[in-house]
This record gives structure tokens, C-alpha cells and sequence, in this order.
């Protein structure tokens, strides 16, 4: 695979986490767990609609931005949203 695909494939599972969190987010919401991002916690009592669009909006940006500028950092951010998206899991089990 060349260098190109390889980002492009830490891109898409950054997004995939990134969506995946938001939803992970919202359930644990809806069982009594509280927002510690302040902006964030705004967005979710404003509209959990707003809460996704301003998450899966900023995120796109920011790691569109990352992969022209240091595309190799996007390896380093699936890995911490795949710890992200599993540290949710094991909360599932304990909600």
C-alpha cells in the first residue's frame, strides 16, 4: 500500500472513533453519566443533534487539517480513540 492509503485508512478509522465516541457519549448521557467538556455539555443539553454535528464537524477539520500537515500523527490518534471508544465499551457493562 502506498504511504497515501495508509493515511487514508488512519483517517477513516479516526472518523469511525470519532462517530463512535459521540454515540458512546450519548447513551452514556442518556444513563446518567455527565459531560465534562464544557462546550461539549452545552452542545448535549442545547440538542444531542447539536452535540453530534459540532463533534463530527470540529473533528473533521482538525484531522483533515492533520492529515496535509503531519499525516503521520494519524496513526497515533486512531490508537487514542480506539482506547476512547473502548474505554466506553467497558462502561457499558457497568451503566
Amino acid at each position: 500500500m502506498t504511504k497515501e492509503m495508509i493515511a487514508l485508512t488512519w483517517l477513516f478509522i479516526c472518523q469511525i472513533c470519532n462517530f463512535a465516541d459521540a454515540s458512546f457519549t450519548l447513551y452514556a448521557v442518556a444513563h446518567g453519566v455527565e459531560e465534562i467538556n464544557p462546550v461539549m455539555a452545552w452542545a448535549l443539553n442545547t440538542s444531542p443533534l447539536l452535540f453530534i454535528f459540532i463533534k463530527l464537524l470540529l473533528f473533521s477539520l482538525a484531522i483533515d487539517f492533520i492529515a496535509k500537515k503531519r499525516p503521520s500523527l494519524l496513526k497515533w490518534i486512531a490508537v487514542l480513540f480506539m482506547s476512547v471508544v473502548a474505554w466506553h465499551i467497558s462502561f457499558i457493562f457497568v451503566i
